[in-house]
């Protein structure tokens, strides 16, 4: 068990207890929870052997602290206390230094936060130097020293990425003062840090071009993916358009499909392995049409057309959904003051004027059309948003009454708006500027932040529910902050009239699908309790694949009442069961899947929903 020096547990909590939850593919029983005293190290828990992570919390009834961990490779598991709704600093010395520029990424096998080069040309040693920050035991390491095992050149504005065992920092730039952006050289190289060495290889890997100001991301089967940035061909400076595919195998680099070009993209992996690349700026400044593009899960576009809605704005914020889906909020947009007086709230934007119609945001869903989202009384001219759990990402914005106080809304899937919190105003918030927070998982994230004797890492844990959470009544059981919204489910995009609920989950219509939020699975068990037994019971989404309709059908049989529908998913098949008849079996995805529900043929209403993990065969 670790803190931070910044966030030490008070003495008094110390002669108190830690409850002890384990999560895995498991069902819920007795041996799955410890309550032990804070003081007692050492002790021998009596947790099934399928434990997978662990969640922690500490509270005297005034004070609370959380945690959560992930069995690693070697076993080990570790667990870092954080204080509940306080953010931690956790201060360096010799990097990194001012002016922004620098990358961060997340080794999350190795639960390893990097962050490395920078923007900072009066501080040479900086621009070579990292820092890493071990999630689980919170040990800081920073390097701010051109010697063997920093970066082998200074790099502002490059990427980190997962791969493989390592973290891949991609392109970038070279710091320098007074030239401008457009002539600054971008690098054409990556470098790769060695997580378990604890500097960098020393290794480089030419790219096919080079970039800087770009996007990058892991894709599901473990490439690099580089999008959009400014590139340079010969002495001409572009927009990129280029996207590089990076294998962390063979170390081959080519190319995928292009892209409209952009400059400072955001790349967004999709819940449904999907990558959505949005905003940016061409070379000139200006925005970028279309807004939206999506690649399929092996870089290539798909052909999905995004809503024209959803229009073109100046530091535009996005994030990802449940169900394949994104959220896109506020900016500023491309247009001079109409008066002097729009010429004073235009002061706010970094770029062009706050939108004559005011701050918009907009829920795509997969398909690529856009429902209005409410922002009432938020000023959204730099937004920052971020993965929360149960379909509700935050958001950092402002508000009508203080326009210049940073503030935390969250997305409330169910209305399609924004709301605000009842966290303490007093709450440490990022701020917008480069680089941009990092998340580790929903509820939890780093950024870098201001400091006179340089910037320094923060770090926010605002929930601990994790892919192994283990949720019993779902469906039974309403959001205890809103009932109008069952607890730990969520809408694939807005609702309309397809979904109710008001205790029970009435599905109408096919086009939304209600997911067990968060969570993935291996062997299952999914049961139903319908409002009626005559009533046809509705798809059961194991992942992408539906049961219960056309394909693979529900059984039928003449008792309804003596056996509620249930799916029994084991490796690569899944059985139905229902009313007595004969259990029908029915090819599923490999691997760990998502559960939701969709309706089928017949509006189905559903009391409850219970789901049940056991451990593989």
């Amino acid at each position: 068990m670790h803190t931070l020096p910044s966030c030490e547990l008070p003495s008094e909590l110390t002669r108190g207890t830690l409850e002890l939850l384990a999560l895995g593919d498991f069902e819920p029983g007795n041996d799955a929870a410890e309550v032990l005293p804070l003081a007692r190290g050492g002790a021998a828990l009596r947790f099934p052997a399928a434990t997978r992570a662990v969640v922690a919390r500490a509270n005297d009834g005034q004070r609370a602290f959380t945690g959560y961990g992930e069995r690693r490779a070697d076993s080990g598991l570790d667990l870092l206390l954080w204080p509940e709704q306080k953010a931690c600093a956790m201060p360096s010395v010799g990097y990194p230094g001012a002016h922004g520029g620098q990358a961060l990424g997340f080794a999350s096998d190795a639960g390893l936060v990097l962050v490395a080069g920078g923007n900072d040309p009066l501080n040479a040693d900086a621009l070579v130097g990292f820092l890493s920050f071990d999630t689980a035991t919170g040990a800081l390491a920073a390097q701010g020293r051109a010697e063997s095992g920093s970066l082998a050149e200074p790099r502002a504005f490059a990427t980190i990425t997962r791969f493989g065992s390592e973290l891949l920092v991609a392109g970038g730039e070279k710091p320098v003062q007074g030239i401008p952006e457009r002539d600054i050289e971008p690098y054409s190289s990556a470098e790769l840090f060695d997580p378990a060495l604890g500097h960098f290889s020393g290794e480089l890997i030419e790219l096919q071009s080079a970039r800087t100001h770009h996007a990058a991301l892991t894709l599901d089967d473990g490439r690099t993916l580089l999008i959009g940035g400014r590139a340079k061909v010969g002495s001409t400076s572009i927009a990129e358009y280029r996207v590089e595919i990076v294998d962390p195998t063979s170390r081959h680099v080519s190319l995928a499909d292009a892209i409209t070009p952009r400059i400072d993209p955001v790349a967004l992996r999709l819940s449904d392995g999907r990558v959505l690349v949005g905003g940016g700026t061409a070379l000139d400044g200006s925005l970028v049409t279309p807004v939206l593009e999506w690649l399929t899960a092996d870089a290539r576009l798909d052909g999905t057309r995004g809503s024209s809605d959803v229009a073109p704005r100046f530091d535009r914020a996005f994030v990802a959904t449940e169900g394949g889906g994104a959220l896109a909020v506020g900016g500023c947009e491309d247009r001079p003051p109409a008066s002097s007086e729009d010429a004073k709230q235009c002061a706010r934007c970094s770029h062009g004027c706050v939108p004559l119609d005011g701050y918009d945001a907009w829920w795509i869903d997969d398909n690529g059309a856009a429902s209005r989202v409410r922002l009432d009384g938020i000023v959204a001219d730099h937004p920052i948003l971020l993965p929360g759990s149960d379909g509700s990402p935050w958001l950092i914005a402002s508000s009508d009454d203080a326009p210049d106080e940073p503030r935390l809304f969250r997305f409330n899937p169910w209305a399609a708006s924004f709301e605000s919190t009842d966290l303490p105003r007093s709450l440490a918030l990022p701020r917008p500027g480069t680089p941009a927070p990092l998340a580790l998982g929903p509820d939890t994230f780093v950024w870098l932040d201001e400091d006179p004797d340089g910037d320094r890492l923060v770090g926010l844990r605002l929930g601990t529910r994790s892919r192994y959470a283990q949720d019993v009544a779902l469906v039974l059981l309403a959001d205890p902050l809103d009932p109008y919204h069952p607890q730990h489910l969520a809408p694939s995009r807005a609702l309309g009239d397809s979904v109710s609920y008001d205790g029970r989950l009435t599905l109408r219509a096919p086009d939304v699908t209600v997911r067990v939020a968060d969570t993935d699975y291996a062997d299952v068990s999914v049961e139903l309790r319908l409002r009626s037994a005559s009533e046809q019971p509705p798809l059961v989404m194991l992942g992408k694949t539906p049961l219960g309709g056309s394909e693979c059908p529900w059984p039928s049989g003449e008792k309804p009442a003596a056996e509620p529908p249930r799916v029994v998913r084991q490796g690569g098949r899944a059985l139905l069961r229902f009313a007595g008849g004969e259990p029908r079996s029915c090819a599923v995805e490999a691997g760990r899947l998502t559960v939701g529900l969709r309706a089928g043929d017949a509006e189905s209403t559903i009391s409850e929903l219970d789901v049940r993990r056991s451990a593989a065969p």
